[in-house]
């Protein structure tokens, strides 16, 4: 049998500390500005002191936020204003640490050789400071982690991981909570509580619109602005102000529509597109746009898909007279419909295979699900990699590709929308004709996850009565992750729920981190690439390339079908760094 002694002092976290690592440092904008020469620095270890803790950093899962973060530099807003030539920082964030050195105030609550993950997503007195864009972040080999992580405004942003769990299954945690949140968050089906609401009106406004059900003792607005709304709405609000005990302001579209003030509610009665496109950017982050109208029409909206993944913005309506209907008739869903249809839009990269895999292994999720890919290499590997998962799960899954096979795609999505449609869409994508037309193949009901982030203001046109009408769909969107779903995720591992480790497509050593922003760019890859930091250099390898590359290692991997962790120890032990 092979001496697997390395591999134990590695786990726990024996040897002597070096005084120097190696790093990716990034000092401007573009790959060229990553580390010196297209190769790792030399950067001291660092002192720990009293309070603070040394952590080895043995994966870091490559994102494509850190490709944005590489090729924007200090033109990315997190960045903004920074003199990266003479401050640089180093990204990665998706990690998996052991802890290597414990300040004297923190004895007997870490110990040496304690493998924790990091949420990144830290916040101190209400700042944020993710680590990787605040501080410092994984392209290194130690990290020196100090109160803001230990200590911030969500608790201690470092999550402890069981030992059965592998470096690379717990880096991938962090992506894995992305997808998570994304069926964590939530919408309001009622007005913000001493929120800021404004009622707009069109110029045929009908009689007899009902607001009382709105409000309540313990939920009622700070402030009301009524905006051509005529004195049977005046007079309603008159009555409802002196009982709830909130302003109320007469103003012109006009003149709302270029103050500073963002509003948390926007009820729009009778509106038309022009004035529905006017209002609908003034939503503050989290507001609800209710749009009443008398019957269903074929005008289109324009809908910031940017605005509804970064900002949580939300669209609700109704046909009648009654407001609150408009929130309350459709109750906000973001969970997968059990039993219902889903589909995956661009499934094959590492996010949608996420979501893919999340929606098989759910117990309580679709009964049928489409996952469509139209790159063939993605394409094809996600038919080898998830079919037989779906068949253990007892789930339906159809592969398609728009482009390779047309007329299979279209006459399977026509069977789907005619049978109903899809109660759930994930989009994986950011290609604005694409999305559009995804939205008509919604069920009644249906809700479409923007999951893939546009940029703020870019959007679709797309029919409001989809909204507002009897089909009462609703579009959704997701950015990040927080400590809890993170946390969760780890949970979902120890009930054997899910394995993260299935995202791993590739792994690497530290010299090849520049290689993987590389094969993130050109799809190289259609899961994760991980690289491990104490492997000084190993050039970037997908699994199935271990079959000719090292065969031993190959058949731990063919053995449980994923980079698992007898592949992962097997593999440090013959390729550790002295």
């Amino acid at each position: 049998m092979k001496d697997m002694t390395r591999i134990v002092d590695f786990k726990e976290g024996k040897g002597k500390i070096p005084g120097e690592q190696k790093g990716w440092p990034l000092y401007g904008d573009g790959l060229e500005s990553l580390g010196k020469d297209g190769k790792p620095v030399v950067l001291p270890v660092g002192e720990y002191g009293e309070n603070q803790l040394l952590m080895r950093i043995d994966t870091v899962s490559l994102c494509y936020t850190d490709v944005k973060e590489i090729n924007l530099g200090s033109k990315h807003p997190r960045l903004s204003g920074r003199d990266m030539a003479k401050n640089p920082i180093i990204p990665g964030h998706e990690v998996c640490m052991t802890v290597v050195g414990v300040g004297k105030d923190l004895q007997g609550e870490y110990h040496v050789g304690q493998r924790l993950s990091l949420q990144p997503d830290v916040w101190v007195d209400g700042v944020s400071i993710p680590f990787c864009f605040g501080m410092d972040g994984g392209y290194r080999q130690y990290a020196v982690i100090g109160q803001e992580i230990l200590n911030g405004d969500a608790g201690n942003y470092l999550i402890p991981v069981p030992e059965d769990m592998s470096y690379a299954a717990a880096a991938i945690t962090e992506p894995w909570a992305c997808v998570e949140a994304a069926y964590r968050m939530e919408y309001r089906d009622h007005i913000k509580s001493d929120g800021v609401m404004w009622i707009v009106a069109g110029e045929r406004i009908r009689s007899g619109y009902k607001f009382d059900s709105l409000f309540c003792e313990s939920r009622k607005p700070a402030m009301v602005i009524l905006s051509n709304v005529g004195e049977e709405i005046k007079s309603a609000f008159d009555r409802l102000s002196q009982v709830y005990s909130f302003t109320v302001v007469e103003e012109k579209i006009d003149k709302c529509i270029d103050c500073e003030t963002q509003f948390d509610d926007i009820v729009v009665l009778d509106c038309g597109r022009e004035v529905i496109d006017r209002v609908s950017p003034k939503l503050a982050k989290g507001g609800v746009l209710a749009i009443l109208r008398e019957k269903a029409g074929d005008e289109n909206i324009f809908i910031n898909l940017g605005r509804l993944h970064y900002d949580d913005i939300y669209f609700v309506g109704d046909v009648g007279l009654d407001v609150n209907k408009a929130y309350t008739q459709k109750k906000p869903r973001v969970e997968l419909k059990p039993e219902g249809k889903a589909w995956i839009l661009g499934a094959g990269g590492p996010m949608g295979r996420m979501h893919l895999q999340r929606a098989i292994e759910s117990h309580t999720g679709p009964a049928l699900i489409v996952a469509s890919e139209v790159t063939p290499e993605r394409y094809e590997s996600l038919k080898n990699d998830f079919t037989e998962l779906a068949q253990n799960h007892n789930k339906e899954l159809v592969f398609l590709n728009a482009v390779a096979e047309p007329e299979e795609y279209a006459k399977t999505m026509q069977k789907i929308k005619d049978s109903g449609g899809f109660n759930d869409i994930e989009i994986m994508i950011t290609i604005k004709p694409v999305i559009a037309d995804a939205a008509l193949y919604l069920a009644p009901r249906g809700v479409m996850n923007l999951f893939a982030g546009l940029k703020r203001g870019e959007g679709i046109e797309m029919d409001a009565s989809l909204i507002y009408g009897e089909k009462q769909v609703r579009l959704i969107g997701h950015s990040g992750s927080g400590l809890d779903d993170q946390k969760a995720i780890v949970q979902r591992f120890i009930r054997k729920q899910l394995k993260p480790q299935l995202s791993v497509a590739a792994i690497g050593g530290l010299c090849q981190i520049a290689d993987g922003i590389k094969a993130m760019e050109d799809w190289v890859y259609p899961g994760k690439i991980v690289i491990y930091p104490h492997v000084l250099d190993f050039p970037l390898t997908a699994l199935h390339e271990f079959a000719k590359k090292d065969p031993d290692l190959y058949r731990l991997i063919q053995k449980e079908k994923c980079w698992s962790q007898a592949a992962e120890e097997y593999f440090l032990n013959k390729e550790l760094s002295d």
